[in-house]
């Protein structure tokens, strides 16, 4: 059985922080991200966000504080162990070969891969589900090296989908994609944790995208400060304003709103 279907798993950071050079990004961070949760971490650009998740994937290590995932430091989880707690989407993938986009998205099943290492019915049934929830089935026998930039994400997404694990990070998984395939993405996100009671952390620059899709958010402001908590208590007009260095206001048009810049600059 896979990792997302055995058990539902918590993530804890106690007190990190964060420093690029002489820079402080975070100081002094505490939260939890909890199952069912969608969080997008906001905030200008350095201000930490690619850090901060490779720092809670377990790739980087922070200035000081702790990672917890399951309430096991991720020092204490091994390889293969932590790669079916956790999935990262990085920013940027290469192909380095060419592949199908079926096999390139069952590469994500390797923590699940035992005896020789064949992939099963239920690795393919996975990989096929995951490229169906972002509308990419007919695209299965495509060579990945013939995709256009936003096709390879959605590629990737599908992928990290596939991997099935309790924790999902992702670092601008909306990058390259239009409109309509960044909302698929949004659902698909937001399905995964309501359904399957994931927590799901992902990097975004677009701060309404992220006011309707995540439950949660956490902006940076790239000079040690974060404010975490439900999406539309942290990205309101003044904290927003405060984090980029631009006033923005936000409007109303019935059920919705929207964040906007409250002033033109000649």
């Amino acid at each position: 059985m896979d990792a997302a279907q055995e058990t539902a798993m918590s993530l804890h950071v106690d007190g990190i922080v964060l420093r690029a050079g002489a820079r402080t990004l975070i100081d002094s961070l505490t939260q939890r991200f909890s199952p069912g949760e969608t969080w997008c971490i906001a905030g200008p650009n350095g201000a930490g966000k690619t850090t901060l998740i490779n720092v809670l994937a377990g790739l980087l290590k922070a200035a000081a504080g702790s990672v917890s995932l399951d309430g096991r430091a991720l020092s204490a989880w091994r390889g293969a162990e932590l790669a079916r707690a956790r999935a990262l989407m990085p920013q940027a993938t290469h192909d380095a070969f060419s592949a199908t986009v079926l096999d390139t998205v069952l590469l994500n099943r390797f923590p699940y891969l035992t005896g020789w290492g064949w992939e099963s019915d239920d690795d393919r049934a996975a990989a096929r589900a995951a490229l169906d929830a972002l509308g990419l089935a007919s695209f299965a026998a495509r060579d990945v090296l013939t995709l256009s930039g936003g096709e390879r994400q959605r590629v990737a997404l599908a992928a990290t989908l596939c991997q099935n694990a309790p924790l999902l990070l992702l670092d601008e998984p909306l990058a390259h994609l239009d409109l309509h395939h960044q909302i698929d993405c949004l659902h698909a996100l937001r399905g995964a944790a309501r359904a399957d009671k994931r927590t799901v952390i992902f990097s975004c620059h677009d701060l309404n995208l992220a006011r309707r899709f995540a439950t949660h958010a956490l902006l940076l402001d790239g000079r040690g400060g974060a404010c975490a908590g439900p999406v539309a208590e942290v990205l309101t007009p003044e904290r927003a304003s405060a984090a980029f260095g631009y006033p923005l206001a936000l409007i109303r048009d019935g059920e919705h709103e929207a964040l906007v810049p409250s002033i033109h600059r000649s």
